[in-house]
């Protein structure tokens, strides 16, 4: 199970419009957040805590999008590596 997968609101921060779309065309960076956590190996649940009922949902509706590959996981970590 992952908990906090914005890691109290820092982690979209960090994310702009362009790695989101990297991530999946279309999500916000909260949303694309949210993706890439429930898409890494070994997690079957994601708890999401929101501000708002239309946060929420928003978070909620990026889950059934399919999930990432290893592979993009790992371009998506390397982009957030890079200096």
């Amino acid at each position: 199970m992952a908990s906090a997968p914005l890691h109290g609101g820092e982690l979209p921060g960090l994310v702009d419009q362009e790695l989101a779309g990297l991530i999946r065309p279309g999500l916000s960076p909260a949303q694309a957040c949210v993706l890439a956590v429930a898409s890494c190996p070994g997690v079957t649940d994601v708890l999401i805590a929101a501000s708002s009922a239309p946060h929420w949902r928003q978070a909620a509706d990026a889950v059934p999008h399919p999930s990432l590959t290893v592979a993009q996981l790992r371009e998506i970590t390397g982009v957030l590596a890079s200096p």
